[in-house]
């Protein structure tokens, strides 16, 4: 098991070059959060990589974004689909949540994984959460 990088102002750094083609490809990540009880909270989601943070999007109104408001700390699991063994772990910390009405990122994400189409219904509630990678695991 191999553990990347700790420098928080080198995330790309954090993604082993070896890996970077599962935050390249539009694969799903598996989001854990902490619950204000302690409980741990996991979902799956459409996410993407800009070479410094993790994006992904939800709403205001989601439990999870009630979960990071307590606690930043999150993690993302993601698996290469054609050797299942093969995954990258990234610990870090959500640092921006920006307000997206417009629902931008989510038309963003929807493009990414082929899946077109115009702002969601859900809009006016909708953010842009970046994420900062700090750590990995790999297999």
């Amino acid at each position: 098991m191999a553990q990347g990088a700790a420098d928080p102002s080198a995330p790309a750094q954090v993604i082993p070059e070896s890996l970077a083609d599962l935050v390249e490809r539009p694969l799903y990540a598996h989001l854990a959060t902490v619950r204000p009880d302690g409980t741990p909270q996991v979902n799956p989601t459409w996410f993407r990589f800009d070479g410094e943070y993790l994006w992904l999007t939800t709403t205001t109104r989601r439990q999870k974004n009630r979960n990071w408001r307590v606690q930043p700390a999150v993690a993302l699991s993601i698996t290469d689909p054609d050797r299942p063994s093969r995954y990258l772990e990234i610990r870090g910390r959500v640092e921006r949540i920006i307000p997206d009405p417009g629902g931008a990122e989510f038309v963003r994400l929807a493009e990414r994984y082929g899946l077109p189409q115009g702002p969601p219904p859900d809009s006016a509630d909708r953010i842009a959460v970046a994420i900062r990678p700090e750590r990995s695991t790999t297999q």
